[in-house]
């Protein structure tokens, strides 16, 4: 969880995730509970379990995907606060997840910085991302998390932003995957779980 923040924060390029540190790293279990955080946000971490669990029941997440959502009703905290989720399996065995949730300073909405204090509706915050794919079976969805961004009612701002700190947050979630199936190859399977 430390070096998954680490990455993240030397590879995103929001002022907020590099220097603010506003960000979190986690690793959860196979059921979606936090198990393991590196001394993050702690709203970021208090939710990232029920995030993973809320997600999980409306997305089949499968080796090679990464699921991307910032929607309060599957845990969220605030649009700008984006989460990455992604499973992590050991020899086609499911045990456990990496998520990472980093506040991009634009994500849309009607006023600049995305959290406008007179929003009488949740698009006025900015771009909603629902449960979707970012990485589906190994092949990256950029085009679609594009159009998302810029063709929302109130669109991102700073796209390229979005999408630079986004690659860094994909990068957080591959480097824990990898960790966490070192650990596998190094303990076994069950010594982990």
């Amino acid at each position: 969880a430390q070096e998954m923040g680490a990455l993240l924060q030397r590879t995103s390029f929001s002022v907020n995730v590099k220097e603010r540190l506003d960000f979190s790293c986690a690793v959860l279990d196979a059921d979606g509970f936090l198990v393991v955080n590196a001394p993050h946000i702690p709203v970021h971490l208090g939710s990232m379990g029920v995030c993973v669990r809320e997600v999980s029941k409306v997305i089949a997440m499968q080796e090679g995907d990464v699921i991307i959502t910032n929607h309060p009703a599957y845990g969220g905290s605030h649009l700008p606060d984006v989460t990455l989720i992604k499973p992590v399996f050991y020899k086609k065995k499911l045990i456990g997840f990496v998520a990472n949730r980093a506040h991009h300073a634009e994500i849309g909405g009607t006023k600049p910085g995305s959290m406008p204090a007179d929003a009488k509706a949740l698009d006025e915050e900015g771009v909603i991302i629902a449960p979707t794919y970012l990485v589906r079976k190994g092949k990256p969805q950029w085009e679609k998390i594009r159009e998302l961004l810029s063709q929302s009612k109130f669109p991102s701002r700073a796209l390229d932003e979005n999408l630079a700190d986004l690659n860094g947050a994909l990068a957080a979630v591959t480097l824990g995957d990898k960790g966490l199936q070192a650990l596998c190859e190094a303990y076994g399977t069950k010594e982990v779980l």
